[in-house]
C-alpha cells in the first residue's frame, strides 16, 4: 500500500506481457497457490458423502478440467463477451453443504443435475445483471458470505469430529497445528507470506498426520504418475427427482451467493489492475459471470462441483504487482496437466478430515471478518441495518435448531438449512427496502425535443414533495443537463435508431435520486470524464469545455454522479441535494461552470 492508503501500481496490466523469467516465477506461484483448494475441496465433499476414492478422484479430475477450461475462457478475449482482468477460476466453498447432501441423498448423477442447472441459472441472471442493481449490495453480499460460513461450519464440524483415527489425539493435535500455523503467518507474518497462509497451515498438518501415522501413504504410494486409472465412471443419467426438486431452491440460491461474490471479488480485481484509477466496469463482472456459469456447467456434467472466481486473485495481484493475463492462461494449462497426474489426486484423497476441516475454516475466517466490517462501514440507516441483521438471525435459528417451521413441500425445500432460510428472507428484506419511498418514472426520446416534457415532471414531482423554488430549479438544471449529456453519447454512437430512456426520480436521505435507464452505448464512462474534468489542462482547452459543458453543470448541480454501463443497459444516477448546499465534489474540485 502507499502512504496514502491506495493500492500499488502494478507494474504489468493486463495487456503488458512480463519477462520470461518475471512470467515464469509469478505464474508458478500462483498455480500451486489455487492447486491446493482445487485439489483437496472436491476429494472432502466425496469423503463426507460416503463416496469410494475412485469417485473422488473422478471429482478432482473434472474440477481440474473445468477449472483450467474456465480459466483459459477467463484470459482469451473473445468478442462481446471479452475479459479484460487476470480471473482464475476454482472450486465454490460456499456450495460445500449442499454438495455433500445432494451427493449423499441422490448419487453422482443428481449432483451432476443441480450443478448443470445451477450454472445455466448463473449464465442467465448474470447477463441481466441491471435487472438486480438495487438488490446486489455490500450489505447483501456481506450477508450472503455470513449465511454461506454459518452452513459450512457445521459439516466441516462433523468431518473433524467424526472420523476415526488410530490416535485418540490426533484430532485435536492435527486442527491446533494447522489453525494455529494459518493464523501465525496471517497476523504476524511477513507480508509477503501472508496470501501462503493456507498452504502453510496445510503442509503442518500433514507433517503431524505423517509423524502421527494417520495419513495413508500406501495410497499415494500405489497411485500411478500419469493416467486414469484411478477414476470412476461418469455420473450417468440416474437422477433422484425427489432429491433434485428438493435440492433445487438451495443450488439456485447457492448460484446466486457466486454472483454476489464475484460481483464483490471482480470489483477488487479491477481496483488492483491498473496504474491510473478506472471506474469499475460491470460488464467486465457480467463476462466473468457468463464464463464462470458455463465453467460450473462443465464440472457438473461430470458431477463436480460448481465453479467461481478464486478470492484470493486481488491479494495475489497486489503482492506480485502482475496483472497480465498470460498468467491466468498459464495457471490454466497447469490446472488441465495436473487432471492427468494420478500421483497428485492421491495425495489431495488420503488428506485426513480434520486437516481439511481446520484449512477450510480458518482460511475463511479473515474473508467473512473483511466483508462484515466494510458491509457495516457502509451502513447508512437503521434500515439498511435490518436488511443485514434480520437473514442472519433468522438463517442462525434455522441452522442450529432454534427456529422451527410448519412442514410442507414448499418449506421443507427453502428452510432446510440455515443459508437458503436466511436468503429468502434477505431477498424479500432488501426487495422491500430497494422499493421503500414513492417514486415517479417517466419514459422519453433520448433528444432535446424531450427536455419540455422532462421539465415538467420533475416540477410535479418536486411540487408533490413541497420543494422550494431553488431546489426545483436546481433539480430541473440537473435533469436537462443529464438528458443533454445522454443525447450527445447517443449522438456520438452508430446506432441508426432513437435511443429512449425511462426516468425514475425518488427521495433520498442525500437528496433527490433521479435515474436514467437506457440502452447500451459505446461511449466512454462518464465518471471517468468527471474525472478528468478535474486536471488543470482540462480548464483550459477550449475543445474541451465545449464538449463538456453540459457534463460540467451536471457535476455542479448534483452532489454524487455515477454511470453504470452493463452489456445490455446503461444507467446515469445524479443525486440533488436537498436545499442550496453546495456538493460535495464542488468543496474539493473546481466548478469549471460554462453558459
Amino acid at each position: 500500500m502507499t502512504a496514502g492508503g491506495a493500492p500499488l501500481a502494478p507494474t504489468y496490466e493486463p495487456d503488458e506481457t512480463p519477462t520470461g523469467r518475471i512470467a515464469a516465477g509469478v505464474a508458478v506461484q500462483l498455480s500451486l497457490l489455487m492447486v491446493v483448494p482445487l485439489a483437496i475441496l472436491p476429494a472432502l465433499v466425496s469423503q463426507l458423502a460416503g463416496e469410494t476414492h475412485a469417485v473422488a478422484a473422478r471429482a478432482v479430475v473434472v474440477s481440474m478440467v473445468a477449472c483450467g477450461v474456465t480459466t483459459l475462457l477467463l484470459t482469451v478475449r473473445l468478442g462481446r463477451l471479452r475479459s479484460d482482468g487476470l480471473y482464475v477460476a476454482t472450486v465454490d466453498l460456499v456450495s460445500l453443504p449442499f454438495c455433500i447432501l445432494a451427493l449423499a441423498s441422490g448419487g453422482p448423477a443428481t449432483l451432476a443435475a443441480l450443478v448443470v442447472v445451477s450454472g445455466l441459472f448463473q449464465v442467465v441472471i448474470g447477463l441481466r445483471l441491471s435487472y438486480l442493481r438495487r438488490l446486489v449490495t455490500p450489505q447483501v453480499r456481506g450477508t450472503v458470505l455470513i449465511l454461506a460460513f454459518a452452513s459450512l461450519v457445521p459439516v466441516l464440524a462433523d468431518a473433524g469430529s467424526s472420523m476415526e483415527q488410530r490416535l485418540d489425539w490426533f484430532v485435536p493435535v492435527s486442527i491446533v497445528g494447522t489453525a494455529a500455523t494459518i493464523m501465525l503467518i496471517a497476523i504476524w507474518g511477513p507480508r509477503s507470506w501472508r496470501i501462503w497462509a493456507p498452504a502453510m497451515g496445510l503442509a503442518v498438518g500433514l507433517g503431524v498426520a505423517a509423524a502421527l501415522g494417520a495419513y495413508d501413504f500406501d495410497l499415494v504410494a500405489d497411485a500411478a504418475w500419469l493416467g486414469f486409472g484411478d477414476v470412476g465412471a461418469s455420473p450417468g443419467w440416474d437422477i433422484d427427482y425427489e432429491t433434485f426438486l428438493s435440492m433445487l431452491p438451495s443450488f439456485l440460491i447457492v448460484s446466486f451467493a457466486i454472483l454476489v461474490r464475484m460481483q464483490g471479488i471482480s470489483s477488487n480485481t479491477q481496483m488492483v489492475s491498473w496504474r491510473t484509477r478506472r471506474t469499475l466496469d460491470f460488464r467486465e463482472v457480467q463476462r466473468a459471470n457468463w464464463r464462470t456459469g458455463l465453467g460450473t456447467m462443465l464440472a457438473g456434467a461430470g458431477g463436480a462441483l460448481a465453479v467461481t472466481i478464486a478470492g484470493v486473485g486481488p491479494a495475489f495481484i497486489h503482492q506480485t504487482r502482475c496483472a497480465s493475463r498470460r498468467m491466468g492462461a498459464i495457471a490454466g494449462c497447469f490446472f488441465l496437466l495436473a487432471a492427468f497426474v494420478p500421483k497428485l489426486r492421491a495425495i489431495a484423497v488420503a488428506v485426513p478430515r480434520p486437516i481439511l476441516a481446520a484449512y477450510v475454516i480458518v482460511a475463511l475466517v479473515p474473508l467473512v471478518l473483511r466483508v462484515v466490517i466494510g458491509s457495516v462501514q457502509r451502513l447508512r440507516s437503521l434500515r439498511e441495518a435490518l436488511v443485514m441483521v434480520a437473514p442472519i438471525v433468522v438463517g442462525l435459528c434455522v441452522e442450529f435448531g432454534v427456529l422451527s417451521l410448519p412442514a410442507g413441500a414448499v418449506w421443507d425445500a427453502v428452510t432446510q438449512n440455515g443459508l437458503t432460510a436466511g436468503s429468502l428472507v434477505l431477498v424479500i428484506a432488501a426487495v422491500a427496502n430497494s422499493f421503500a419511498g414513492r417514486r415517479a418514472s417517466l419514459e422519453i426520446e433520448v433528444s432535446a425535443r424531450s427536455t419540455a416534457e422532462l421539465t415538467q415532471f420533475v416540477a410535479n414531482f418536486a411540487a408533490r414533495r413541497r420543494r422550494d423554488a431553488e431546489s426545483v430549479a436546481r433539480l430541473e438544471a440537473a435533469a436537462e443537463e443529464a438528458l443533454a449529456v445522454l443525447s450527445e453519447q447517443a449522438s456520438s454512437g452508430l446506432a441508426t435508431t432513437r435511443r429512449r430512456v425511462r426516468v425514475t426520480m425518488r427521495m433520498d436521505r442525500s437528496g433527490t435520486v433521479l435515474e436514467f435507464l437506457s440502452a447500451p452505448s459505446e461511449g466512454q464512462n462518464l465518471e471517468e470524464r468527471i474525472a478528468l474534468l478535474a486536471e488543470p489542462e482540462a480548464e483550459t482547452m477550449e475543445t474541451t469545455i465545449e464538449r463538456d459543458a453540459a457534463l460540467r453543470l451536471l457535476r455542479h448541480y448534483a452532489s454524487d454522479v455515477s454511470h453504470r454501463q452493463y452489456l445490455e443497459a446503461e444507467i446515469l444516477t445524479a443525486v440533488v441535494p436537498i436545499g442550496s448546499s453546495r456538493h460535495r465534489l464542488g468543496s474539493r474540485e473546481p466548478q469549471g461552470r460554462t453558459s
